[in-house]
C-alpha cells in the first residue's frame, strides 16, 4: 500500500467535471463566501498554469512500482515534495493552515 501526494496536475479533471465556475460565483456572491471562492479559484489557476503534466505525474507513479520496496508516500513533483515536508514538519497543524489560509484571502 502506498499513499500517492501530486500536487497540481495539469488534467481534464475539472472540465469534464461540468463545474461552471462563472454559476458558482454567482451563487456565492448572495453570501459572504464570493471573495473566498474567488480567490481560491484565482489561486487554483495560478497553479494549474505550472501544473505537472498527467504523464509525469503517472512515470513517478508506475515507476515506483518497480522498487523493491514500495515506497509508503510518494510525491510526484518538487512542489508536492515541498508541501508534504512542511505538513509532516508541522505537528500542531498552525504552520499549514496559515499557509492555505492565503488561498482564500
Amino acid at each position: 500500500m502506498a499513499v500517492i501526494e501530486p500536487a497540481a496536475v495539469g488534467s481534464a479533471f475539472v472540465a469534464n467535471a461540468g463545474v461552471d465556475r462563472d454559476a458558482l460565483l454567482a451563487d456565492a456572491d448572495a453570501g459572504a463566501y464570493a471573495p473566498a471562492l474567488s480567490a481560491y479559484l484565482e489561486r487554483t489557476a495560478g497553479a494549474f498554469a505550472a501544473a505537472q503534466s498527467p504523464e509525469d505525474a503517472a512515470q513517478v507513479i508506475v515507476g515506483s512500482l518497480d522498487a523493491e520496496q514500495l515506497p509508503f508516500r510518494i510525491q510526484t513533483s518538487e512542489a508536492a515534495r515541498r508541501f508534504v515536508a512542511t505538513k509532516l514538519a508541522d505537528i500542531d497543524g498552525s504552520t499549514v493552515t496559515g499557509f492555505t489560509r492565503t488561498w482564500v484571502s
